[in-house]
């Protein structure tokens, strides 16, 4: 079972730094979508899975307080912590998708023995 070990809550003295602990939460999340997609067999492609995280991202872009963006880092590190650790259940990450993000599953018995789920 993958493990991401917990990060010391901390303050950022200047924009740059928020700014670069913003970027290195990025690179973690974008990282760990392969394992992600794994461990809680999630049919969606990647490339939506990336585009969803950065849109979670991009959201908050416009934030420039100093505290708000220091909480804002803090949320984001947890969520990454509790996906990872698989703490969380399915149907908590798919909220976060919208229903055409979500292949449909086949209806007749034909289509369902096609894909192999008969």
């Amino acid at each position: 079972m993958p493990n991401l070990a917990p990060v010391v809550t901390r303050a950022s003295g200047s924009l740059a730094v928020a700014r670069k602990r913003s970027i290195q939460l990025y690179r973690d999340w974008q990282k760990n979508v392969p394992m992600i997609i794994t461990e809680y067999h999630i049919p969606i492609p990647q490339s939506v899975i990336r585009a969803k995280i950065r849109e979670e991202f991009e959201k908050n872009k416009h934030a420039s307080d100093l505290s708000t963006i220091d909480v804002l880092l803090l949320k984001g590190r947890l969520e990454l912590e509790e996906t990872v650790n698989v703490w969380k259940q399915y149907s908590h990450l798919m909220h976060y998708f919208d229903k055409e993000d979500i292949p449909q599953k086949p209806g007749t018995f034909l289509e369902r023995f096609y894909e192999g789920s008969a």
